[in-house]
């Protein structure tokens, strides 16, 4: 009995006419074990920053209570967002101080 192999292909998201980052936001929502830091739950999708934007995802892990504010950026990772995470997580460790945070830049390059 052989087995099928099937040789991976690299997809960028970013020019991808299906997947976008609504698509990627809705698994990482789903399943926030995707990205390997825990048993996660979500807390909150798209939270409003005033004069900052919208913050994709916020996860926490229910046993530390540590939070993970998470940007997403398709293609590659650019000054923008990597400001933009910080700012995210600057604005939550200071309305939130009882719990440890943690930024997280999701890109497909960086």
């Amino acid at each position: 009995m052989s087995k099928n192999y099937i040789k991976p292909e690299r997809l960028w998201l970013k020019t991808h006419s299906e997947f976008n980052e609504k698509w990627v936001q809705d698994r990482i929502a789903e399943d926030p074990a995707l990205l390997n830091l825990g048993d996660l739950v979500l807390r909150d999708r798209e939270r409003v920053h005033p004069r900052a934007g919208r913050l994709d995802l916020l996860l926490q892990d229910p046993d530390t209570q540590r939070r993970y504010e998470v940007e997403l950026q398709l293609g590659a990772t650019d000054e923008e967002h990597i400001i933009r995470t910080i700012e995210y997580w600057d604005i939550e460790r200071k309305r939130y101080p009882q719990y440890d945070h943690c930024a997280v830049l999701i890109a497909e390059d960086i």
